[in-house]
């Protein structure tokens, strides 16, 4: 199921305390585009995004990865003599 959703940074963060305060409305608000949280002081930061969201972003890493190694391939087989499609196939 694609969802179309638009990966961008995000770059306003909110703190943990207000993100359990109000945890209800932002895991709603997750589904639609990412969070970022901060935990006390700034420190570490980490993303919500709901499922959908995070299925999506893996789909499109899976497809870049196969760009990438297609990419490869076609580079290591430049030149080399190709295999009739006939030859190939299973009969």
């Amino acid at each position: 199921m694609i969802m179309n959703t638009t990966f961008t940074k995000v770059p306003k963060t909110l703190g943990i305390s207000d993100f359990r305060a109000a945890l209800a409305s932002n895991l709603a608000k997750a589904k639609k585009s990412p969070i970022i949280i901060s935990d006390r002081k700034g420190g570490e930061s980490y993303v919500v995004l709901g499922a959908g969201a995070y299925n999506e972003l893996i789909e499109l890493w899976e497809d870049e990865q196969a760009g990438r190694t297609l990419a490869r391939l076609i580079k290591e087989n430049k030149g080399k003599k190709l295999i009739p499609w006939e030859q190939v196939r299973v009969k």
